[in-house]
């Protein structure tokens, strides 16, 4: 038995992805453009491969000036004039980690899963961000804060949850058939995702600083008081648990739509770390985690990333 337990220990080390792999992040919208900094300042070879408008936004919202310096980041328009299909087809077929993340309540379908998840690739991890899709806490409070308050408030409808479910599938299916280990990270109501006043200077009130930039504060509707930035300072604290079993905002959803910590709440910043370290993550590897936010002033680091995995149950 113990040998048996050896070989399957080295079977999962062997996948697990290192710093300086490559890594393809794939999607739309700051989640995604996070995820691919973290993958980058962690040290993987980042190519993100998203719409002409967050190839444009992404250098900005990644550091300060758009100027990425030493940053092991790439962006690539998925689409337009300045994309390139053998340029796409060579960073999938080349990338060891791939991640994949749409900010809005898009899911992947399968011709674009096809794309990224081939038999005769590099890929040896997957991760991709899915939702809540148990019902909990969902119904008419979470619609409503979400027509009322806060566009982004996830309310788990019947076609979204139906995509969701069809993209899971689909991933483990292609997964399985390509010898590629997936990893699914579920998210609520995402919310926050950029460095608070961690960079300002004098500012008592925290932040994590490898999180967007303070552009992430310029963009969609603007409200009198920032409360993402607000967000960003108090609800850096995660919660990492195995399986679909956290619940929705329910009853309280009006109350917690914005800046106050709610259930269903899902950092943005921790959805996207979340991701990141799935790659090298050998507890990961074929499960699903659910992200929830909590309040607190400390952003896991990569140790304590690695110990939420461990320690999901």
């Amino acid at each position: 038995r113990s040998s048996t337990m050896i070989a399957v220990l080295i079977a999962h080390s062997a996948t697990v992805i290192s710093p300086g792999s490559k890594v393809l992040v794939v999607g739309s919208g700051p989640v995604c453009l996070c995820a691919a900094k973290l993958a980058a300042v962690r040290g993987f070879s980042t190519t993100c491969l998203v719409p002409p408008g967050d190839c444009e936004l992404g250098p900005g919202l990644v550091s300060e000036g758009g100027d990425l310096g030493s940053l092991p980041l790439t962006f690539m328009p998925v689409a337009g004039p300045e994309a390139s299909e053998e340029a796409i087809e060579a960073a999938a077929a080349s990338a060891e980690g791939l991640i994949l993340a749409i900010d809005n309540e898009g899911a992947f379908g399968k011709p674009v899963l096809e794309t990224f998840l081939q038999p005769s690739s590099a890929l040896k991890r997957v991760a991709v961000m899915s939702r809540y899709l148990n019902g909990e806490g969902m119904g008419f409070f979470a619609s409503a804060a979400k027509t009322a308050a806060n566009k982004d408030v996830w309310a788990a409808n019947a076609q979204a949850v139906a995509s969701y479910k069809a993209m899971e599938a689909e991933v483990a299916r292609m997964s399985g058939a390509a010898g590629v280990e997936w990893t699914v990270i579920r998210a609520g109501t995402l919310k926050g995702g950029g460095s608070g006043c961690s960079g300002e200077e004098g500012d008592e009130r925290s932040g994590e600083p490898s999180l967007l930039t303070p552009a992430f504060y310029e963009l969609g509707q603007q409200d009198i008081v920032n409360w993402r930035l607000l967000y960003d300072c108090s609800a850096l604290k995660v919660k990492l648990v195995r399986g679909d079993t956290l619940p929705g905002p329910g009853f309280t959803a009006a109350l917690t739509a914005t800046d106050k910590v709610g259930a269903g709440d899902s950092h943005r910043g921790a959805v996207a770390a979340a991701l990141v370290e799935a790659l090298r993550s050998p507890d990961a590897a074929n499960r699903d985690y659910s992200v929830a936010a909590e309040e607190g002033r400390e952003f896991p680091g990569e140790k304590e990333w690695s110990h939420l995995f461990e320690a999901a149950h």
